[in-house]
Protein backbone atom coordinates (compact mmCIF):
# COMPACT_ATOMS: atom_id res chain seq x y z
CA UNK A 1 0.00 0.00 0.00
CA UNK A 2 1.15 3.44 -0.67
CA UNK A 3 0.32 6.87 0.38
CA UNK A 4 -1.99 7.45 -3.09
CA UNK A 5 -4.26 4.17 -1.79
CA UNK A 6 -4.97 6.20 1.81
CA UNK A 7 -8.01 8.69 1.87
CA UNK A 8 -7.11 12.45 2.31
CA UNK A 9 -7.77 13.67 5.76
CA UNK A 10 -9.16 16.81 4.27
CA UNK A 11 -11.54 16.15 0.85
CA UNK A 12 -10.94 19.09 -1.47
CA UNK A 13 -13.61 21.66 -0.93
CA UNK A 14 -15.78 22.44 -3.92
CA UNK A 15 -14.23 26.13 -5.82
CA UNK A 16 -16.64 28.86 -4.02
CA UNK A 17 -18.69 30.57 -6.65
CA UNK A 18 -18.42 34.45 -6.54
CA UNK A 19 -21.38 36.50 -5.68
CA UNK A 20 -23.16 38.43 -8.67
CA UNK A 21 -25.73 40.44 -5.92
CA UNK A 22 -25.50 40.70 -2.11
CA UNK A 23 -26.04 38.40 0.22
CA UNK A 24 -29.97 37.40 0.71
CA UNK A 25 -30.55 37.95 4.94
CA UNK A 26 -31.90 34.03 4.26
CA UNK A 27 -28.59 32.65 2.89
CA UNK A 28 -26.87 34.71 5.46
CA UNK A 29 -29.70 32.97 8.67
CA UNK A 30 -29.05 29.62 6.61
CA UNK A 31 -24.90 30.74 6.87
CA UNK A 32 -25.24 31.78 10.45
CA UNK A 33 -27.22 28.70 11.58
CA UNK A 34 -25.12 25.69 10.12
CA UNK A 35 -21.94 27.53 12.25
CA UNK A 36 -23.28 26.48 15.23
CA UNK A 37 -25.49 23.64 14.17
CA UNK A 38 -29.07 25.50 14.57
CA UNK A 39 -31.99 25.76 12.80
CA UNK A 40 -32.24 28.27 10.86
CA UNK A 41 -35.95 29.35 11.85
CA UNK A 42 -34.97 29.51 15.81
CA UNK A 43 -32.68 32.72 14.73
CA UNK A 44 -33.92 35.67 15.52
CA UNK A 45 -32.83 39.24 13.63
CA UNK A 46 -31.86 40.87 17.08
CA UNK A 47 -30.99 37.99 18.98
CA UNK A 48 -27.49 38.60 20.23
CA UNK A 49 -25.38 35.82 18.61
CA UNK A 50 -22.76 35.61 20.60
CA UNK A 51 -25.38 33.70 23.47
CA UNK A 52 -26.33 31.56 21.17
CA UNK A 53 -22.78 29.94 20.35
CA UNK A 54 -21.39 32.26 17.48
CA UNK A 55 -17.59 32.50 18.93
CA UNK A 56 -14.71 34.11 17.11
CA UNK A 57 -13.53 30.96 15.67
CA UNK A 58 -17.36 30.74 13.77
CA UNK A 59 -17.39 34.35 12.22
CA UNK A 60 -13.59 33.91 11.06
CA UNK A 61 -15.10 30.78 9.03
CA UNK A 62 -18.14 32.88 8.02
CA UNK A 63 -15.90 35.87 7.24
CA UNK A 64 -13.16 33.44 5.07
CA UNK A 65 -16.19 32.26 3.30
CA UNK A 66 -18.40 35.54 2.35
CA UNK A 67 -14.66 36.85 1.24
CA UNK A 68 -14.17 34.16 -1.39
CA UNK A 69 -18.31 35.02 -2.34
CA UNK A 70 -16.27 38.80 -3.22
CA UNK A 71 -17.90 40.46 -0.25
CA UNK A 72 -15.40 42.94 1.17
CA UNK A 73 -16.93 42.23 5.05
CA UNK A 74 -15.06 42.99 8.25
CA UNK A 75 -14.12 41.13 10.92
CA UNK A 76 -14.27 43.98 13.37
CA UNK A 77 -18.34 45.34 12.23
CA UNK A 78 -18.99 42.50 12.88
CA UNK A 79 -18.51 41.61 16.15
CA UNK A 80 -19.33 44.72 17.09
CA UNK A 81 -22.58 44.20 16.37
CA UNK A 82 -23.19 40.41 16.94
CA UNK A 83 -27.08 40.34 15.35
CA UNK A 84 -28.49 38.86 12.07
CA UNK A 85 -29.93 42.50 11.51
CA UNK A 86 -26.40 44.06 12.11
CA UNK A 87 -24.75 41.66 9.65
CA UNK A 88 -27.34 41.53 7.17
CA UNK A 89 -26.54 45.67 6.86
CA UNK A 90 -22.98 45.80 6.97
CA UNK A 91 -22.53 42.73 4.65
CA UNK A 92 -25.73 44.94 2.30
CA UNK A 93 -23.08 47.92 2.57
CA UNK A 94 -19.86 46.50 1.82
CA UNK A 95 -21.55 44.97 -1.24
CA UNK A 96 -22.75 48.42 -2.10
CA UNK A 97 -18.92 50.17 -1.45
CA UNK A 98 -17.61 47.32 -3.81
CA UNK A 99 -19.77 48.29 -6.69
CA UNK A 100 -19.18 51.95 -6.16
CA UNK A 101 -15.28 51.12 -5.74
CA UNK A 102 -15.25 48.81 -9.09
CA UNK A 103 -16.79 51.83 -11.13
Amino acid sequence: MNCHDLAHPFPARPRTRRRTSPLPADELRRDVAAAIGADPGTLAGDAHLVHLGVGSLEVMLLVTRWRRQGIPVDFAALTATPTLDAWHRHLTEAWAARDTDAA
